[in-house]
């Protein structure tokens, strides 16, 4: 008689078939919390590349890409997920579908965005992910991410390299400092650049060229990605210090940056309302809507409140007669202050017309009784407001309330 045992299998889990075994071994690693988090990436160029390939490869659930640059040669050598052939092809789309293509998490979904950060993108898409990441190259668009990222309590890591040097911040509101509460008056004459004296696009910008190397952006990522999963994961991670590395020297320091009492980059909204709208809907459907007794009542008012101004019109800087714009000053470029009379007698546009400042005519402030019908004609897109954005609206008593524009939904193309 045999008395041996029969033992059943009934599975047998292969460990090197899950491309996140050694990752799970981490002390304090949360897998389900990387899948189902929403990280939002600013910039596709060299950091960008590699902080989203580190992602895919992580196993993150919810990838969003903005970049409003085209793929050159001269990026080839620091970007791993372009090609020779993507020449003149948007950076985000192209980064997109190839860090899907790298995504090891079977539902993972990438979206892409190409447009302006700074104007193009509201402040209610902070609202509705995880995580910011900074992968920039200029202190304007960080200078906004910034304040929006403060006023949704959103939190965010700032990366940036220059030569073989890098360094990368995590900020994490409504904690400070901020970004902004360390800014030099170099930055701050730096995030102007693009902008004349009146707000306007300079139709000319000197573009300077950042000189560094592959290896710094690989490094710089690693650091920002390992403090993205920290937080990701709710693990401790220092706020409002500056992670700095030398390579000419393999310096590694950690700086702790300042608070300025008198920063506005910190500010932060009381309480948002969501309105099931979109910003291609004209001012005066908007105004009804928010004019209504359960929201902020009759004689409700959109006001900017310094976030952006719109223009209806300006003096010609060689004659001084009126021409009239009706768009927001972002918009608007530093030529288009000349009239067509001048332009027809040769009047030649140069830096010191663009350096002198015109009569304007601006709005800032909106109702259905006290402006005019054409501009409420007007989408809001058409006067300035970007997608899913939160607007301030003021009633009777001069108190505000907050709207976000919920029904927006620029990262319409999901991989």
């Amino acid at each position: 008689m045999n008395d041996k045992k029969n033992f059943l299998v009934n599975e047998i889990i292969e460990i090197d078939d899950n491309p996140f075994d050694r990752q799970e071994r981490i002390r304090g690693w949360d897998q389900q919390k990387l899948r189902n988090s929403r990280v939002l990436v600013f910039g596709a160029g060299a950091i960008g590349n590699e902080t989203l390939k580190n992602l895919a490869l992580l196993g993150v659930g919810h990838i969003y890409i903005v970049d409003f640059d085209t793929i050159s040669t001269s990026n080839l050598s620091r970007t791993i997920l372009f090609r020779r052939g993507d020449k003149g092809r948007y950076k985000a789309k192209i980064a997109a579908q190839r860090t899907k293509n790298l995504a090891l998490e079977d539902s993972a979904k990438v979206s892409w965005f190409h447009g302006d950060a700074v104007w193009d993108l509201g402040t209610g898409i902070f609202r509705h992910v995880d995580l910011v990441l900074g992968c920039l190259d200029n202190v304007e668009t960080r200078f906004a991410i910034n304040k929006k990222c403060y006023l949704v309590k959103t939190p965010w890591i700032d990366a940036g390299i220059y030569e073989l040097g890098g360094h990368v911040s995590v900020f994490t509101p409504p904690q400070v400092p901020c970004y902004q509460c360390g800014a030099t008056e170099q930055q701050l004459k730096a995030a102007r650049k693009r902008y004349s004296c009146d707000d306007f696009k300079r139709t000319v910008i000197s573009e300077g060229k950042m000189p560094t190397v592959q290896i710094t952006s690989s490094l710089v990522s690693a650091i920002q990605v390992q403090e993205a999963v920290k937080l990701l994961t709710k693990q401790p991670v220092k706020s409002g210090k500056k992670i700095y590395f030398q390579g000419r020297t393999n310096d590694f320091d950690i700086i702790s940056l300042v608070e300025n009492k008198n920063c506005t980059g910190h500010d932060s909204y009381p309480e948002i309302i969501s309105l099931p709208l979109k910003n291609s809907v004209t001012l005066k459907t908007f105004l009804e809507v928010v004019s209504e007794n359960h929201f902020s009542g009759c004689n409700a008012t959109l006001d900017f409140r310094g976030d952006r101004t719109f223009i209806k019109s300006v003096s010609c800087k060689s004659c001084g007669v009126d021409i009239k714009l009706n768009k927001p000053s972002f918009r608007i470029f530093d030529t288009e202050t000349i009239c067509e009379v001048c332009r027809s007698n040769n009047v030649k546009f140069n830096q010191d017309l663009s350096d002198k400042p015109s009569t304007r005519s601006t709005v800032p402030t909106f109702s259905l009784a006290k402006t005019e019908k054409h501009i409420l004609e007007m989408t809001l897109w058409d006067i300035g407001i970007p997608y899913r954005h939160i607007l301030a609206v003021c009633d009777d008593a001069g108190n505000y309330k907050y709207y976000e524009l919920s029904m927006d939904d620029p990262f319409s193309e999901v991989i």
